[in-house]
């Protein structure tokens, strides 16, 4: 895990790689390095801040190059199955998962991604083949920005990092802005928040060819989810099949030569990730956050995980003031490189601080389990409307009334949050301008999906490149290690293979994860109904400690209204009603309050 820059241009930018090591220093701590070299009448610069995690001594120091090709690689993540390829692949590499991915790439090009298990952003210098790759894992874990032009590249780990360094001024994007003002979504596409400055697409290569006086770009995909349907399956083979995905896919990601622990919140995802994670004879280290307001507090469920796992316990209360908690929100809006609508991002934050002041380097996390696993509320209403589109109505009606009687999901209903799935209105808009002719993403199960397409388009496009978003900017701030055991690919095809009804059936959501983990957990966990998330007082302060600081930033010389972002005349009156308790959802408030500190910060760099 680390950060990465560099350039291909026909001049040279030396102050530019020392630069991006100093700017992005806190996703490497432990050391930087720099690479120049030349193929044909390009320069190419890499800059790498590494954070030691698998093999710490220099060999595994970046950039690195290979001594028969010369070849050279600047990566950010981890190849988990690196032991692996080794044995499988006979390499000759044994010192960690860089050099293997490099000799890896030198033996089989682009098609060593296939091969690979793991998270990843890298750069690859190819003088056989006189072209550069950048590639992104399959979900986008790590992140990777670049801009092109026909005569230069910049690419760099983070979005900031290009703002500071290069002398343009940038644009919105108003597709980008829209789709997070209007509906909450971060990372729909490829594009970033500023036009001309993009994102490598999560499971592709794109290969820049140098050979010309132009640099051209080729984008090849190497992965796509497979959901085609596994015939003749049974519930309790499928059940066992994913307790061995996912006991393998823990295994490996415990692979470290630093401190490890699990992110436990007292939930059946990271439940079973702590339990399978203590099959090692290893101390298990968990790490949870926890509030003192009675409504918020999970430390009932997570004391009965611990103590059942006899497991090393760092419990953290984290209840900053009203005032702090305004500091803390500025912070994680910076080192997110894009506003967030939720202040979970910040508890997830000061959660890191807290990894980092234990001595953990690297933690293991849940995400990705409600979307492989139909574990969201959202998804019994998409099964609901997909079976009652195919004239299923007594299946609908049966699944219906087991949810009643379990009362596991219905009851938690709020519409102020489901309203985002229904059709997009503009009455009373608070948007602006700029926004007037955004148009919606269907987000809702649309007519001829089936449940499987509606996971896809959350794994792929709707739900996970949010979470991985801020899970690895809030984690890479402190310089911690984020790893995703349910994102393990072959996990989430086994996942949308199976039947339907293995995942949503009989009053409970994720059931076959539920049945697979049943032995490992003590039961008021493995079949708990009210898991409640990460919760926060955040509507409070939005409504009362921060009013103040609110209407500072809706004030008339805002950037959100000079951006022509947001109607200034409807969002007070929309800031109003919130304030006097209608049901509105938090996030249609912090959402225009996170961008206009995102664009306060940015402003110098802003067109």
């Amino acid at each position: 895990m680390c950060g990465i820059f560099g350039y291909v241009k026909k001049g040279e930018d030396q102050e530019f790689l020392h630069k991006a090591n100093d700017i992005q220093r806190h996703r490497g701590p432990d050391g930087d390095g720099i690479f120049i070299g030349k193929e044909g009448n390009w320069n190419i610069g890499f800059a790498h801040q590494r954070l030691s995690i698998i093999d710490l001594s220099s060999f595994s120091d970046q950039p690195i190059s290979s001594l028969a090709t010369k070849n050279t690689l600047s990566f950010n993540g981890e190849i988990y199955n690196y032991k692996e390829l080794i044995s499988e692949e006979n390499l000759s590499s044994d010192l960690g998962d860089t050099r293997v991915l490099l000799e890896m790439l030198d033996k089989y090009g682009l098609k060593s991604t296939e091969k690979l298990n793991g998270m990843w952003a890298f750069s690859y210098l190819d003088f056989t083949k006189n072209s550069m790759i950048l590639s992104r894992d399959r979900f986008g874990e790590k992140p990777l920005y670049y801009y092109l032009e026909k005569e230069c590249l910049y690419f760099s780990s983070e979005l900031k990092t290009l703002l500071k360094i290069l002398p343009n001024k940038f644009d919105l994007d108003f597709e980008v802005v829209g789709q997070f003002l209007c509906q909450g979504l971060t990372n729909y596409s490829s594009n970033s928040i500023l036009k001309n400055i993009k994102q490598v697409k999560p499971g592709y290569n794109y290969i820049f060819k140098l050979n010309k006086s132009f640099i051209e770009m080729d984008k090849v995909r190497f992965w796509d989810p497979n959901s085609h349907h596994i015939d003749n399956i049974s519930f309790q083979d499928a059940s066992q099949e994913v307790n061995r995905i996912l006991k393998n896919s823990i295994e490996i990601r415990l692979r470290s030569d630093v401190p490890v622990g699990v992110l436990l919140s007292g939930g059946i995802d990271s439940s079973s990730i702590a339990a399978l994670a203590n099959l090692k004879n290893t101390p298990l280290h968990t790490l949870s956050a926890i509030s003192d307001i009675p409504n918020y507090d999970e430390s009932l469920f997570i004391n009965k995980v611990n103590k059942h796992l006899n497991a090393q316990e760092n419990t953290v209360v984290i209840r900053p003031d009203s005032k702090e908690a305004f500091s803390l929100l500025e912070k994680s809006i910076y080192y997110n490189d894009f506003p967030i609508n939720d202040f979970s991002n910040v508890m997830h934050f000061q959660l890191m601080k807290h990894a980092k002041e234990i001595g953990l380097k690297v933690v293991l996390s849940g995400q990705g389990a409600d979307e492989s696993f139909c574990g969201y509320r959202k998804y019994l209403f998409f099964y609901l409307q997909m079976l009652i589109q195919n004239n299923k109505f007594i299946d609908a009606a049966k699944l219906m009334l087991d949810f009643l009687n379990n009362k596991s999901i219905v009851n938690q209903f709020n519409f102020s949050e489901a309203k985002r799935y229904l059709p997009f209105s503009r009455r009373k808009s608070i948007y602006g301008e700029e926004l007037t002719n955004f148009l919606p993403i269907k987000i809702g199960l649309q007519k001829g999906m089936n449940l499987k397409d509606r996971q896809k388009l959350d794994l792929l496009k709707t739900s996970v490149p949010a979470l991985t978003h801020y899970e690895d900017r809030m984690s890479m701030s402190h310089g911690i290690e984020i790893r995703l055991p349910f994102l393990d690919h072959r996990l989430v095809d086994f996942a949308l293979r199976i039947p339907d009804s293995y995942k949503i059936d009989k009053g409970w959501t994720k059931l076959v994860l539920r049945q697979a983990m049943k032995d490992y957990l003590p039961k008021e966990i493995t079949w708990r109904k009210d898991k409640q998330g990460f919760l926060n007082p955040q509507s409070i302060w939005l409504k009362k400690d921060w009013k103040k600081e609110i209407l500072d930033l809706l004030s008339s010389d805002s950037l959100i209204y000079s951006k022509g972002l947001i109607n200034k005349k409807n969002i007070l009156e929309r800031y109003k009603d919130f304030c006097k308790g209608k049901n509105i959802w938090h996030r249609e408030i912090l959402s225009v309050v996170s961008m206009e500190i995102w664009l306060r910060q940015n402003k110098d760099f802003l067109s």
